[in-house]
C-alpha cells in the first residue's frame, strides 16, 4: 500500500511539468534528457551525466569500470551493458500487464543491481540514474525521494517497481496525455516513467 500516489499531483502537474522541463530553466532535463546512441555500450560519459540527478560520482568511482582486468568494477559495467543491450527493445515500463512479468522483462536490471555490492559508491540508486537516461522507457529512477514518495518502508528496487508499475496503472491517462505535450531536447516523446518522476521530484 503506497502513503501517496500520482494522483496526488494532478493538480499543478502541467506547471511543474512545463517549470521542469523549460529550455531556459536550470534543471537537469536539458543535458541529462539527451539519451545518447542506443545501440553504444555504457560510457565513462554515460556514468557522469548520471550526476546531474544529484550524484557525486568522482574518477574514482568511474574509471575503474573501464579498467582492463576481471574485477567487481569490472564486473559491474559488464552487467551494465549487460542490462543495455537487454532492455533495447523492451516494452514500456507501464505496458506490461503483470508485476511478474515486468520483473522477468528487467531480470539484467535486477543482476546490475547485484553487482553493484562489491563497488563502493555504486548502489541501485546509481544503478537507476545512470541506466534510465539511456533507457528511460522501462528503467525507473530509485532515489530518496521516491521512496519517499511511496513510503519510508520501501526498500528494494523491486519495490518501488511495483509502487509505481500499480501507480501508473491507475494514472496512465493522464500522465500520458500530459506527456505527449513535451518532447526531451534530442526530440524524443518523453517516457511515463520519465514525467512521473519529474513530477515527484517537483513535488
Amino acid at each position: 500500500m503506497v502513503s501517496r500516489g500520482l494522483v496526488s499531483l494532478k493538480n499543478g502537474a502541467k506547471d511543474k511539468l512545463d517549470r521542469y522541463t523549460s529550455r531556459t530553466s536550470g534543471y537537469a532535463f536539458n543535458t541529462y534528457d539527451h539519451q545518447g546512441d542506443v545501440d553504444l555500450p555504457l560510457t565513462p560519459a554515460d556514468v557522469l551525466m548520471a550526476n546531474l540527478l544529484s550524484l557525486r560520482l568522482s574518477g574514482r568511482d568511474v574509471i575503474p569500470l573501464f579498467a582492463e582486468g576481471d574485477g567487481p568494477a569490472q564486473r559491474l559495467r559488464v552487467a551494465l551493458d549487460d542490462a543495455l543491450v537487454a532492455l533495447r527493445d523492451v516494452a514500456p515500463f507501464e505496458s506490461h500487464g503483470a508485476l511478474t512479468i515486468l520483473e522477468e522483462s528487467v531480470e539484467k536490471l535486477t543482476a546490475a543491481d547485484a553487482a553493484t555490492k562489491s563497488v563502493k559508491q555504486w548502489t541501485e540508486v546509481t544503478v537507476s540514474k545512470v541506466l534510465h537516461r539511456r533507457r528511460p522507457h522501462i528503467v525507473p529512477v530509485i532515489d530518496s525521494k521516491v521512496r519517499k514518495f511511496y513510503g519510508i518502508g520501501i526498500r528494494q528496487p523491486m519495490n518501488v517497481r511495483q509502487a509505481l508499475w500499480e501507480d501508473l496503472g491507475e494514472n496512465e491517462g493522464w500522465i500520458r496525455e500530459l506527456a505527449a505535450t513535451k518532447t526531451t531536447p534530442d526530440g524524443r516523446p518523453l517516457s511515463l516513467l520519465r514525467a512521473a518522476d519529474i513530477l515527484i521530484w517537483m513535488s
